[in-house]
Order: structure tokens, then C-alpha cells, then sequence
């Protein structure tokens, strides 16, 4: 099948490119303006579009992406990510174009799309989640905060990470409120979620539904961190619970097309901490036994599974590294650090032992994923952390749902301006 991915610049375009590829599948995707776009820096991808970045405006995005899809025919748009926002809006006029996708229904994505709503929908489903407060702009509630610290401020609408700091203590907590408040984080009626801090390690969750029904799921552990919170390492561990509770969430939402939750484990008890409405890095799944991306693809071509058939899971103990994930976060402590990096993953030492690569295989990939890397390891070395944060910056820049975005999107459904129709 000819596939367009609607994101070239993140880590689960470029996972869910080689995953495609290797089942012969003709992948494209849609790139913006930028200098790294990993999921084009590999033989997997056949073609790359321009698009203007999604995070500038979703509607000239949109238009881009619906004369993207009336120049070629292809027969799946897969979101792999925040773009499903303005695809969920706007399913009529995509599906027009006679492309094939699996998307929720825009009531039930907004339920989920910010921060605020999603707890509300956590706790409408029974799912545990650590005790948060909700802040507007009245501060009615900041005195309930206190017991809440450390904790993390968050603001309705921020992909990896961005919107997330930090609190110690009641100075801490207002520094970071007056941050938010000078950045506009309270016009126009929106609010902050503070949230308690659990210690536990990150659990990432990923199901794929068919109408509120799931289809399959998995789930890892993040053992290291990697730039930006990100994980370079990672085992599976497909708890029962968590299964259950992501099935109660779906069928709660009536959801359609993908969905991932992150979780804090402590005491093997999951306390869950955000939503995203996308799929989200399914080569540890893929590599524990359980094919999300091909589930997506059944779901978006209506395929229906069996009434009586369970959801289906990996296995537990797969370990799966992203080295340009660590390589970053190396980069960032210094150049010595690098290198020993880069050392450890050449010679296959320490997190590197029996952990197989998610991102740049170079079993199915050697010629673009050793230049990804090389060039990669050069640029870190010579332009450290600053390389660092410019390349993050950039990358989420491209993907990203803005606030401004998603108010955008909101008014035109709510007022019934959004277009519907070809």
C-alpha cells in the first residue's frame, strides 16, 4: 500500500517508516521546513512532501496536506502525531480526497487533547492519577497546591515535555505561576494543572482501538532517560492492570484509531500522568511480539476483528535502546561523556548489552543509519548542548499543537465554521 505519514521530523515517524517499509508498504511523508527530519534521513521513506510546520498554523497545514493527497492517491494517512488534532476536525474533507485513516471523533478527542480535560477523563474512568489541582486565573485554589509539593505545573497544551516545570516549594510554585502568566498561560479562560510528584519509574502505554474496543496494546518501562525525558532504553512489561485500565479508557471515550498514556510505577501500582491520541514508538512492541502499527492499518481499513477475540500483548523483558537519544543527553554533560557513549554502544557494553536498536537499525538500514549517526555524533561534538537544544527545539517546533493552534481549531468546530465538506 502507498502510506503518508503526517509527521517526518519525530521518533515515531521514523520507527513507524521502517516498520512499513520492511512490510513493503511505499511510505511518504509530510515534511516541513527543517534541517533534521528523521524519518527522511533513510531508505525507508520513498518520498517526502513539503508541508508548513504544523506548530505555525494547523489550517495551512491542512491545505497543504489536502493538495498533498489530491496530487497522489495514496490509501492510508497514518497520524503519528499532534496533527490528528486538526484531522479529527477535519475528517470530512480528508476522507474526500478517498484516503483511508483511524482517527477518534473529535468529541471524544477533545476529552483527551489538553491537559485539564484529560485528567477529568482519567477520573471519569476510575484510572488512578496522582491528586492534582486545577488553576485559573483567579488563584481561587493555590492554597490547595502547597500539599501538593513537589509537584509539576503543567499547562493545557505542550507536547514532549514543553509546559512542564518543576515545583520544590511554595516560592518555586510561584516563580514558575508568574512564568506561566507572563507567557499568556491564563488568557482567554485557560487554566494550569498542578500535579504531585510520584517516584517511580515511567511506564509508556500504547493501544490501538476499533470503536471503543481494543485491539492491542503494549507497554515498557523506561530504564534510562534520554534528552528531553525521553527514553533510550526501555523493556517491556505488559502489566494485566494496565491493560484492563487502558481497555475501561477507550471504551469511556468510544475511541477510534491509536492511543497512549505515560504512567509513574511505584510499588507496582500505575499512577497515570498524561494522554496522547497517538501512537508513540512502537518498535519495543513490535520487537516483544505485538504489531501496533499493522493493527492501525486494519483499523483504517475497516477491518473488524472478532467479537470474541482478547486484545492482544507482548511480552515482558524485551529491551530496546535509541542511541541518538542518549548520544544527546551525553552531549549535554559534556564532550567526554559523548564519547564514552558512542564507545559503549560501538562495543555493545553495559545498557547497550542485549538491547537491540529502535531507531536507526543498521541491519536494515546501514548506509543512511550510519550517516544519521555519524553525522549526528559529529555535530554533538562540536556543538554540545547548543546543538542540543537547537536540534530538540527545531524538532518539536515542527510537530507540535500550540496553544494558539488549538484554540484556532476549537472556535471554527464550536462555531460550526469548520469545513466539512469537500
Amino acid at each position: 500500500m502507498k502510506i503518508l505519514l503526517t509527521d517526518a521530523s519525530g521518533l515515531t515517524s521514523r520507527q513507524v517508516s521502517t516498520i512499513l517499509s520492511q512490510k513493503h508498504h511505499q511510505v511518504h511523508v509530510l515534511s516541513p521546513p527543517s534541517l533534521l527530519l528523521l524519518a527522511t534521513l533513510t531508505s525507508h521513506t520513498t518520498k517526502s512532501h513539503p508541508v508548513p510546520a504544523f506548530s505555525a498554523s494547523p489550517y495551512a497545514w491542512l491545505d497543504a496536506t489536502l493538495q498533498v493527497l489530491r496530487d497522489e492517491k495514496f490509501d492510508i494517512l497514518l497520524c503519528t502525531q499532534e496533527q490528528v488534532s486538526i484531522i479529527s476536525a477535519s475528517s470530512p474533507l480528508l476522507t474526500s480526497t478517498g484516503v483511508k485513516f483511524a482517527v477518534p471523533e473529535f468529541n471524544s478527542l477533545r476529552r483527551v487533547m489538553d491537559k485539564v480535560s484529560a485528567c477529568q477523563a482519567l477520573s471519569d474512568a476510575g484510572l488512578p492519577q496522582p491528586e492534582s489541582v486545577v488553576l485559573n486565573s483567579s488563584l481561587e485554589m493555590l492554597s490547595q497546591c502547597e500539599a501538593l509539593l513537589p509537584g509539576y505545573v503543567k499547562t493545557p497544551i505542550g507536547t514532549a515535555s514543553t509546559g512542564v516545570r518543576r515545583a520544590a516549594n511554595l516560592d518555586e510554585l510561584a516563580s514558575v505561576i508568574a512564568d506561566f502568566v507572563a507567557k499568556g498561560c491564563f488568557d482567554d479562560g485557560e487554566e494550569l494543572v498542578v500535579q504531585k510528584e510520584v517516584h517511580g519509574s515511567l511506564l509508556m502505554v500504547s493501544g490501538v482501538f476499533e470503536h471503543g474496543r481494543l485491539r492491542a496494546w503494549h507497554a515498557c518501562v523506561r530504564v534510562r532517560e534520554g534528552v528531553g525525558g525521553g527514553a533510550s532504553k526501555k523493556v517491556s512489561l505488559p502489566l494485566k492492570v494496565v491493560g484492563e485500565h487502558l481497555q475501561s479508557f477507550g471504551r469511556l471515550l468510544s475511541w477510534h484509531g491509536a492511543l497512549s498514556m505515560d504512567a509513574i510505577l511505584e510499588g507496582g501500582r500505575a499512577w497515570y500522568v498524561d494522554v496522547n491520541p497517538r501512537i508513540v514508538e512502537p518498535v519495543n512492541g513490535l520487537l516483544a511480539g505485538v504489531d501496533l502499527v499493522e493493527e492501525l492499518l486494519q483499523v483504517s481499513l475497516g477491518d473488524e476483528v472478532e467479537e470474541e477475540r482478547p486484545p492482544k500483548h507482548g511480552m515482558e523483558g524485551v529491551e530496546t535502546h535509541q542511541l541518538v537519544l542518549a548520544m544527546m543527553k551525553a552531549a549535554e554533560e559534556g564532550r567526554v561523556q559523548l564519547l564514552m557513549e558512542a564507545f559503549k554502544a560501538l562495543m555493545g557494553f553495559h545498557e547497550y548489552a542485549g538491547s537491540r536498536e529502535e531507531l536507526t537499525p543498521l541491519d536494515s538500514d546501514v548506509v543512511w543509519g550510519f550517516l544519521s549517526l555519524a553525522g549526528l555524533f559529529l555535530g554533538l561534538l562540536l556543538g554540545g548542548a547548543w546543538a542540543v537544544e537547537k536540534l530538540r527545539g527545531d524538532t518539536i517546533r515542527n510537530y507540535n499543537l500550540s496553544a494558539k493552534g488549538w484554540e484556532e481549531i476549537l472556535e471554527k468546530v464550536d462555531s460550526g465554521k469548520e469545513e466539512n465538506s469537500p
